[in-house]
């Protein structure tokens, strides 16, 4: 059987299943119980004919490969050429010298915090080898080991080894952030049910002590918000929920401030965005407000309808009181009447100019 071996090639002579030697590039023939395993150069040396420690031991191995040993709790990253290959994990590990020059740096996860490898290296080698924290801008966070606070971070990118000791974060936001609390259900003094939405900002004022005493924080503050406007509002009757808003608003941001103290955090603003009614309340509420609407409209027609009448009564007194006037009325309504006046018809009985003047309201003529 004939073998090639090329130059980024080795190959394992085995002879009835025991290595003798490593083979170079070239032509070989491989008979009488021989066989010939080939390897590529440049990966890392893993025989199937035989142990890799039976590899290394074999003559000629020591100056064809570059050995590396990484311990329990270990990792070892591989540089050829200074450019890196990969990560190598505990276990024996070999690489032909042909491959290039070999640098190995091993590192200790039991010291999980990685400080000294280019951040291109420790992105490319993935979850299975690093946790990776992301700390946004205006965000801090606190680093736990195996579940206890070990240090706090500013914003940036970090990188920490996957080992016996578990690596775990908690992101805070140190900027404005909004509660939202919507459709809550609340039974006012008066027992009507209405649903609320609420809304509050606030802000972290120390995530150290946060992170000591509160699991969950979130939630907890969530839930005073909720458990505030549930017992402020519940003292008040729906008229007072309607009639005074804004008020309501600062009292809750007060009542909420109060239940918050001790926690760690300011409260900048509350209030009540809307107020949900039943739909029978609804029905009500339209109906007394129509009814006000139209009490209001018929006041201002009365008062309308008084003002006219007055003003035509003042008219009627000065016209009793000036017969110019009142003449001078007289002929404005003549002038209207005649504007419309179609033909005019004149009797045969009396002259023209006596008609006219009678209905002028003139003297016959002299």
């Amino acid at each position: 059987m004939k073998v090639m071996i090329n130059e980024s090639q080795k190959g394992l002579l085995f002879q009835n299943g025991v290595l003798l030697k490593i083979l170079g590039a070239g032509k070989y023939y491989a008979f009488g119980g021989k066989t010939i395993e080939v390897l590529p150069v440049g990966n890392e040396i893993a025989p199937l004919g035989c142990p890799l420690s039976r590899l290394l031991e074999c003559t000629g191995a020591r100056g064809l490969t570059t050995e590396v040993t990484v311990k329990n709790g270990e990792i070892c990253l591989h540089y050829v050429d200074g450019c890196f290959e990969g990560a190598l994990t505990a276990g024996r590990h070999a690489f032909w010298s042909e491959q290039g020059e070999h640098e190995f740096k091993v590192y200790s996860t039991d010291e999980p915090k990685i400080t000294d490898v280019a951040t291109t290296v420790l992105g490319g080698l993935g979850a299975a080898y690093v946790t990776e924290i992301n700390v946004p801008a205006q965000c801090k966070a606190v680093v736990g080991y195996n579940g206890k606070t070990s240090e706090y971070l500013n914003e940036g990118r970090f990188f920490y080894w996957n080992g016996a000791v578990k690596v775990t974060a908690r992101i805070y936001d140190m900027r404005v952030q909004t509660i939202m609390i919507n459709g809550q259900e609340i039974l006012t003094k008066d027992k009507v049910g209405v649903r609320v939405n609420f809304t509050a900002n606030w802000r972290i004022t120390d995530y150290k002590k946060i992170a000591e005493e509160y699991n969950e924080f979130d939630t907890i503050l969530y839930t005073a918000a909720q458990l505030a406007l549930r017992d402020y509002l519940g003292g008040k009757t729906m008229d007072e929920l309607l009639s005074d808003r804004e008020n309501i608003g600062a009292e809750i941001l007060e009542e909420l401030k109060k239940r918050t103290e001790g926690m760690y955090v300011e409260i900048l603003s509350a209030g009540i965005k809307d107020v949900i009614l039943p739909g029978e309340i609804a029905a009500i509420m339209n109906s007394v407000l129509a009814a006000e609407k139209r009490a209001q409209a018929n006041v201002i027609t009365r008062r309308e309808e008084v003002a006219s009448t007055r003003s035509l009564l003042n008219t009627a007194k000065l016209m009793d009181e000036n017969a110019t006037l009142r003449r001078l009325k007289e002929l404005e309504y003549i002038e209207k009447i005649f504007g419309n006046v179609g033909e005019v018809t004149v009797d045969a009985r009396s002259s023209i100019l006596s008609q006219l003047a009678r209905i002028v309201g003139g003297n016959d003529e002299k």
